[in-house]
């Protein structure tokens, strides 16, 4: 995991100087995957899906859109995910709910390489003070990272 600041140089229009420092968390977890990205892409939509048990709300465009959310469990945590940016078959942008952070923002998106793509699927957390996120980010980060390995070994087969 790594860390990132942001800290603006100065706070406009109210005189009280710099705002004070944000630390977020991002997680990173690439795949050079052997097929076509739309092939990766189309294996990304359906395994969602799959692994969530269907959408409780359609997107724009159907299914998988802008306005899609899925629910589901990682641990004890009801989770719900809500895509914010859906740019097929390049990227998809999603907000998570529920988990014991400030903010979660997922993005998997695909790059041409020949016949084959990298998948990067990256998260911007902004995790509670102190050791309250802890738990979360590790089974979160292991969870996405057992499901790209999934992903790749699924659309690899023709499966």
């Amino acid at each position: 995991m790594t860390s990132h600041s942001d800290e603006p140089t100065s706070s406009v229009g109210t005189g009280a100087g710099p705002l004070p420092k944000r630390a977020y968390t991002t997680i990173v977890i690439e795949r050079e995957i052997a097929v076509p990205r739309r092939v990766a892409w189309d294996g990304l939509l359906d395994m969602l899906a799959s692994v969530a048990g269907g959408y409780v709300s359609e997107g724009d465009p159907a299914p998988h859109g802008v306005g899609a959310v899925l629910e589901f469990g990682l641990g004890d945590l009801a989770l719900s995910e809500e895509v914010i940016s859906f740019e097929p078959p390049w990227r998809r942008v999603y907000e998570l709910s529920g988990a014991p952070v400030a903010l979660y923002q997922g993005t998997t998106a695909f790059v041409d390489r020949g016949d084959s793509c990298l998948m990067s699927w990256s998260l911007l957390v902004d995790p509670l003070p102190g050791s309250a996120s802890d738990a979360f980010m590790a089974a979160a980060e292991k969870f996405l990272t057992g499901f790209a390995d999934r992903l790749k070994d699924m659309v690899e087969s023709g499966g």
